[in-house]
């Protein structure tokens, strides 16, 4: 049996984000002019990593400035206390880590027309953002994290395994959110984090991994006829396991009418509620 305590100021995602790079006058080091009056694009530099880790709500923003090396980083003022978001203008993807009005005012306005995903955003912040906007979708989501004791007792009724690429358009074929892009996706999740899966008779039963854009957990999934045998239990324990061994937080996001999730991350030791949050979309 292992038993782990979560240490957040020991805690990373297993990866280091670091820059020399040329500052202007507030300290920041600047990536590209001015985006508006008051808020700026800066570098990724180990400030903005100490911000952001400070806090559990913030590992997706987190976990995604690792997985994108060339995330756009916005500052209000050139002032971290006033928060940041975090994304890609590209992709049109965002993380919004500020409850401050004007900062997400003027973020909104600077931005390109078309359509934006924001991901994971907390729920009250979430609230302020889309207030007065057309919602295109939403998923409600609860989070939760190791924030307690881990007790680890390996199951040795199954064979401990990580899943390789090969293994990814099975495991695309029975993801829920499946589209034309989700089996490069999965290969890139098995290519970057740590899995786990177990196999019976050589077939893949049961299995569980991490998004690649974000750290989280998932997808996790059993196969329907081997049900019942607590192996979806046994694959996040496992995958928890390996996270920790390499200093990563293990998370995980839930959308909120997922009661079977709910229910069985409520059994694993250490896997505490965190914070509600909302993944949706706009077009502007």
């Amino acid at each position: 049996m292992l038993k782990y305590t979560n240490d957040n100021s020991q805690q990373t995602s297993g990866f280091s984000i670091g820059h020399n790079v040329a500052c202007d006058g507030s300290g920041f080091p600047l990536k590209t002019p001015v985006f508006g009056w008051n808020c700026h694009i800066i570098k990724q530099n180990n400030d903005i990593v100490k911000y952001l880790q400070r806090d559990n709500i913030n590992l997706n923003a987190f976990s995604y400035l690792n997985y994108d090396k060339n995330a756009d980083v916005y500052l209000y003022d050139n002032d971290i206390n006033n928060g940041v978001i975090v994304g890609n203008e590209e992709q049109d993807f965002f993380f919004l880590v500020t409850d401050r009005i004007s900062f997400l005012e003027e973020f909104w306005g600077n931005l390109s027309e078309g359509h934006k995903c924001f991901s994971a955003v907390e729920k009250s912040i979430a609230g302020i953002f889309t207030k007065d906007k057309k919602i295109e979708w939403q998923s409600p989501c609860q989070v939760y994290a190791l924030s307690d004791e881990f007790e680890y007792i390996e199951n040795l009724d199954y064979k401990d395994e990580s899943l390789n690429v090969d293994d990814a358009p099975e495991v695309d074929e029975y993801y829920t959110y499946r589209d034309e892009d989700s089996v490069n996706r999965i290969r890139e999740s098995i290519e970057i984090y740590d899995s786990s899966c177990i196999k019976i008779d050589g077939e893949l039963a049961a299995w569980c991994l991490v998004h690649a854009e974000d750290g989280s957990m998932g997808p996790l999934f059993v196969k329907e006829e081997f049900r019942g045998l607590g192996l979806a239990k046994t694959v996040s324990e496992r995958l928890i396991n390996k996270l920790i061994a390499k200093n990563i937080i293990p998370y995980v996001q839930i959308v909120e009418s997922n009661n079977p999730s709910l229910s069985l991350i409520k059994k694993i030791s250490g896997m505490v509620y965190s914070h509600d949050c909302m993944w949706f979309g706009i077009n502007k």
